[in-house]
C-alpha cells in the first residue's frame, strides 16, 4: 500500500489512549483523559488526551499533537520509526509499495532473532554448557545484574546446533540465511552448506531503538583465543552497522534527559560505563561513526564525549570520530584515560569513582586535537606552531553553524596561545580558498587595467613508462572490473585512464573501456584481440583478489578503490602545483594558492565520503571535480 493508505490504516487501529496509557497514568475526567505530563516536570496534571479526536494537549507547556507526534516527541523516533513501531503494535503489516514482502520478512527474521537470544541466554545459566563463559564473565567481574539487564548469552560449540534448533522453531533455510547467524560454505559437507556462524563465544545481542533485536556480536573465550576476538553479524534486512549503536535501546532516554552521549570502542566498555551509572553510553557496532550515527545521537544529545583507548589506535579514531560528529552539529569533547587503559581496565583497577571522574573531567575536543598534535611534532616552535594552527583551522572549517564555530574559536585560541581575532581571519581565508578560490583582482582604475594571465594549471605530468605490475591499488581495480565486467559502465563514472599513474595500467583499463558489453564478444575475446590484450591476461592470471560480501559488495569495492585513486590523483595535482609554485613570478603565486587549496578541499571532502561511507554524496562530489576539470 502507499504511504498515506498504510498511515490512515494505523491511525485507525491505533487508539490514542491505549498508547499514550502504556507510558503515563491516565484517569478519565469530563470524556477526556488527564494525567501528568510525560514532556515537563509538573505536580498538578495538566496533560489531557481526547479520544475523539484522538489527539492530545498539554496545558503547562503547550506540548500537542496525534498519536504518531506522541511517539516520535516521547520516543525520540523519526516519523517513520514512529510509523513502523505503531503497525507492529496493533498488527498492520508495514509494507510500502516498492517493498512489498519486506515488512512480512522484516518480521520472521525480527522472530527468529529473538528466538535465538533467548535460546543462547538460556544456554549461559545452563550450569553445565555455560560454564566456560560464566567463569569469564566472573573474571571480568561483572555485576550481577549485568548479564540478565544486557540479555547476555553463550553460542555453542558446534557447527550445525543453533542451524538445527532455528529448522526446529519452523524457519526455512532461507530464512536461517538471510538471519547472518549462519555461514555458507563454498563447498557443501556430508550434504550441509549452512553452518553457525557464532561458536562458543560469550554473545552480547544488539537491540535497536525500539528494543528488537537485530543482530549478535560474539567475543572469543580464553580457550580460543586463536580466532578472531569479535565476531560480527554481516549486514542484513535488519543490521546496518553504519546505523547501529550498541546499547541505543537503554541509553537513548537517558541521552534525552542529559542531552548528552558518551560514545565507547565495544561493548564491555559500554557495559562497564552503565555498570558505573553512565546509562548515556554507547558504542558503534564494527565500524567507524557514520554520518547515520552522528544522525541518531544528534536526535537524544547536543554533546557527545568520546571514551576511547589510550592508544595511537584510539587517538587517530578520537580525531577521525570527532570531525564526522563536529559536521552533524553536535559539540565533542574527549575522555583521557590513562595511557594503556580502557574504561573496563580503569574500572576492575580503580574503581567507579575513577571512571566518573575521568568522564566529567572530559576536554573540549580542540584542545584534546592541540594536544594531540603538539605532542606529535615533538618540538614547540613558531613553524610547529602555525601547522597545528593550520590543521585545526581545516577542522573548524567543516563546523556548519557560525555559533559553534566561534565557541571553537575561543577553545583554539586558549590552546594555542593565540589571539581569537588572528585565529578568525585565517578560518575565514581558509574557508574561502577550500570552497571558491577566486583569482586575485588588480586594479579597475583606468581603461587599460585587466587581470594579469593566469599561470596554466596543469594536471600531474604522465610519469615515464613503467616496469613491473601497477601498485596495488591500480592492479586491484583491474582485477576487480575483469572478475565484474557488469561494473565497467559503474566505474566510468568514478575513474579515468588518465587518474592512474602505471602506463600499463591506464592502457590496460581503457581497453576495458573500449569493451561493449551488448556485442557478441566476450571481454575475454575483446582483449585477445587488443595490442595491449597479453598483458591483461598476465594480471588475471595472476590475480589474487578474493570477493567476501562481509565486506560489502563488488560495487562498494569499486566505489573504495576509485576515491582511493581519485585522492592518489589529486595528492599528485598539489604536489605539481606546488613545484610549479616555485618558478612563476609572485603575482601569480595567490592564484596557485587558490588551487592549492581547492584540490586540498576536494580531498578532505572525499575523505569523509569515505569515512562515512557515503557513496551517493561522493558520486555528486567526483562527477562535479570532472566538470571543474574540463572547464579549465
Amino acid at each position: 500500500m502507499d504511504l498515506e493508505t498504510l498511515k490512515e490504516e494505523v491511525r485507525a487501529r491505533a487508539d490514542i489512549v491505549d498508547v499514550i496509557g502504556r507510558s503515563v497514568q491516565l484517569q478519565r475526567a469530563s470524556g477526556n483523559w488527564k494525567g501528568l505530563c510525560p514532556f515537563h516536570n509538573e505536580k498538578t496534571p495538566s496533560f489531557n488526551v481526547n479520544p475523539k479526536r484522538q489527539s492530545y494537549y498539554c496545558f503547562g507547556c503547550g506540548a500537542s499533537g496525534d498519536v504518531f507526534k506522541f511517539v516520535m516527541d516521547h520516543e525520540n523516533l523519526t516519523f517513520m520509526e514512529a510509523l513502523e513501531k505503531l503497525a507492529d503494535q496493533v498488527g498492520v503489516p508495514f509494507e510500502l509499495d516498492g517493498n512489498r514482502g519486506d515488512g512480512s520478512r522484516k518480521k520472521r527474521l525480527l522472530d527468529l532473532h529473538e528466538k535465538t537470544a533467548a535460546w543462547f541466554q538460556h544456554l549461559l545459566v545452563h550450569p553445565a554448557k555455560g560454564r566456560e563463559a560464566k567463569d569469564y564473565m566472573d573474571g571480568r567481574k561483572l555485576a550481577p545484574s549485568t548479564p540478565e539487564s544486557f540479555r547476555l548469552g553463550f553460542a555453542p560449540d558446534g557447527f550445525d546446533l543453533f542451524l538445527q534448533q532455528a529448522r526446529d522453531w519452523g524457519f526455512s533455510d532461507e530464512e536461517i540465511e538471510a538471519s547472518g547467524l549462519v555461514g555458507v560454505r563454498t563447498r557443501a559437507r556430508t550434504g550441509e552448506k549452512l553452518y553457525d556462524r557464532f561458536r562458543n563465544r560469550l554473545v552480547f545481542p544488539i537491540l535497536d531503538e525500539q528494543e528488537r533485536v537485530i543482530g549478535f556480536s560474539g567475543r572469543t573465550l580464553p580457550s580460543n583465543d586463536s580466532k578472531a576476538k569479535y565476531l560480527n553479524s554481516p549486514e542484513t534486512l535488519l543490521f546496518k552497522k553504519s546505523r547501529v549503536l550498541y546499547a541505543i535501546d537503554k541509553a537513548r532516554k537517558v541521552m534525552a534527559e542529559k542531552r548528552r552521549a558518551i560514545l565507547c570502542e565495544g561493548q564491555l566498555d559500554v557495559i562497564r560505563c552503565h555498570e558505573c551509572g553512565l546509562t548515556e553510553a554507547v558504542a558503534a557496532q564494527g565500524t567507524a561513526v557514520t554520518e547515520e550515527h552522528a544522525k541518531i545521537l544528534k536526535r537524544y544529545a547536543d554533546e557527545v564525549l568520546l571514551l576511547l583507548d589510550a592508544d595511537a589506535a584510539g587517538v587517530k579514531a578520537a580525531l577521525r570520530s570527532a570531525e564526522v560528529l563536529m559536521i552533524a552539529g553536535l559539540a565533542v569533547k574527549v575522555s583521557s584515560l590513562p595511557e594503556g587503559k580502557d574504561p573496563d581496565d580503569l574500572v576492575r583497577s580503580e574503581g567507579p569513582e575513577r571512571l566518573r571522574q575521568v568522564v566529567e573531567a572530559s576536554d573540549p575536543f580542540v584542545q584534546f586535537q592541540v594536544r594531540t598534535l603538539v605532542q606529535q611534532e615533538g618540538e614547540i616552535n613558531e613553524a610547529s606552531r602555525l601547522r597545528v594552527a593550520r590543521q585545526v583551522m581545516e577542522t573548524l572549517t567543516k563546523v556548519p553553524e557560525a555559533i559553534h564555530r566561534e565557541e571553537l574559536i575561543r577553545q583554539a585560541a586558549g590552546a594555542l596561545g593565540m589571539r581569537e581575532e588572528a585565529l578568525r581571519q585565517d578560518l575565514h581565508s581558509t574557508s574561502q580558498a577550500g570552497t571558491a578560490p577566486q583569482s586575485p583582482r588588480t586594479s579597475t582604475r583606468g581603461p587599460s587595467a585587466r587581470k594579469p594571465p593566469s599561470p596554466p594549471v596543469v594536471a600531474p605530468r604522465a610519469p615515464r613508462p613503467s616496469a613491473g605490475t601497477p601498485p596495488p591499488g591500480e592492479k586491484a581495480l583491474l582485477e576487480l572490473l575483469c572478475a565484474e565486467p557488469n561494473l565497467i559502465a559503474v566505474a566510468k563514472v568514478w575513474i579515468q585512464p588518465h587518474h592512474l599513474v602505471h602506463e600499463t595500467a591506464r592502457s590496460l583499463l581503457s581497453v576495458l573501456y573500449t569493451w561493449n558489453p551488448d556485442s557478441s564478444d566476450s571481454l575475454t575475446d575483446h582483449a585477445r584481440e587488443h595490442p595491449q590484450g597479453h598483458d591483461l591476461f598476465l594480471i588475471l592470471t595472476s590475480s589474487t583478489l578474493t570477493l567476501n560480501a562481509e565486506f560489502g559488495t563488488a560495487t562498494d569495492m569499486l566505489r573504495e578503490l576509485a576515491v582511493v585513486l581519485r585522492r592518489e590523483f589529486l595528492a599528485r595535482s598539489r604536489q605539481q602545483l606546488l613545484e610549479q609554485q616555485k618558478t612563476v613570478p609572485p603575482t601569480q603565486q595567490q592564484e596557485l594558492d587558490a588551487e592549492i587549496w581547492r584540490l586540498r578541499n576536494l580531498d578532505n571532502q572525499l575523505k569523509t565520503c569515505f569515512g562515512m561511507q557515503d557513496w551517493e554524496k561522493a558520486e555528486v562530489l567526483v562527477q562535479m571535480i570532472d566538470l571543474q576539470d574540463e572547464s579549465t
